[in-house]
């Protein structure tokens, strides 16, 4: 238990580094141009198109875990939710603070560091809890989403999205392509065991994941998936060499992005996000007699 403590908080430490030395690029990538920009922007629209087909009554109780600059939370409050915002990096909890001043909207909304394993917040607190791009950067994915389950009302909803490790343009790649992470981590690990080789934030990096891995894991904490999709395709490269330009990057994830949403074969499974909404059953009613 002490080990895995110990290496819970040694790859956290790198990853709260690693988003506060790139805190701006994070804010910046939803007002950005480029393909992987645009593959974010519409991930940012889709789960708000899915918050809005939730019809929640104004001044439902929100959480966003891991909200970054604070977009997505200020975008909820001004659907007239209370929402309360954490981020485990204080640089990301400051934008998030002052974008929310921006909007003139603080009052409604509560922004503080906050660690996804230990939600400090009571059993069935919120009406939705959500984690976008929150996945790929915790080392354990069961024990976030059984906190994000423990503070849900019962009947109330989770949205989260993860990393799709059958992307198609790391399938094409095949410096990228995931049959070889393994490989390339035994790698690394060695030579830094020898003391060739250091570690430094440029290893920090996002972990993907096989979307029945992220359903399994959702059951495991007694949540119900009403909905998934997957979301995304580029930047396309050959052994991490971009072949496309952006327009033409763009032009082509929106082609795929028209396959997968009709559900074709390998296009459906292949987007590079996976988005699910979830749901908490409420308890049934006694029976009557």
């Amino acid at each position: 238990m002490k080990k895995f403590a110990s290496a819970h908080l040694e790859q956290q430490a790198g990853v709260n580094a690693y988003f506060q030395s790139q805190s701006l690029f994070w804010k910046d990538i939803y007002a950005s141009s480029d393909v992987y920009a645009e593959i974010h922007q519409e991930r940012h629209a889709t789960v708000l198109s899915w918050v809005d087909s939730l019809a929640l009554s104004p001044g439902s109780q929100v959480l966003e875990i891991g909200c970054g600059a604070g977009l997505m939370a200020v975008a909820l409050v001004q659907r007239g939710f209370r929402v309360h915002a954490i981020d485990s990096v204080e640089a990301m909890v400051e934008l998030a603070r002052q974008h929310a001043a921006d909007a003139r909207i603080a009052d409604m909304l509560t922004v503080d560091i906050g660690d996804s394993y230990a939600l400090a917040f009571e059993d069935g607190s919120f009406d939705l809890v959500l984690a976008i791009g929150v996945i790929p950067w915790i080392g354990r994915v069961e024990p976030v989403m059984q906190e994000m389950a423990r503070v849900t009302k019962p009947g109330g909803q989770v949205i989260l999205t993860a990393d799709n490790r059958a992307r198609l343009n790391n399938l094409l790649d095949p410096w990228l392509n995931p049959m070889i992470v393994p490989l390339k981590h035994f790698v690394k690990d060695t030579l830094e065991w020898s003391g060739l080789r250091h570690r430094s934030l440029k290893d920090i990096g996002a972990t993907s994941h096989g979307c029945r891995f992220i359903d399994r894991s959702l059951a495991h904490a007694g949540l119900v998936k009403t909905r998934g999709k997957t979301l995304g395709f580029g930047p396309f490269s050959l052994f991490r060499r971009s072949m496309l330009s952006q327009p033409l990057s763009i032009v082509l994830h929106h082609r795929l992005q028209r396959l997968a949403d009709r559900g074709v074969p390998v296009f459906r499974s292949t987007g590079a996000q996976y988005i699910v909404l979830a749901a908490k059953p409420a308890p049934s009613s006694p029976m009557q007699l």
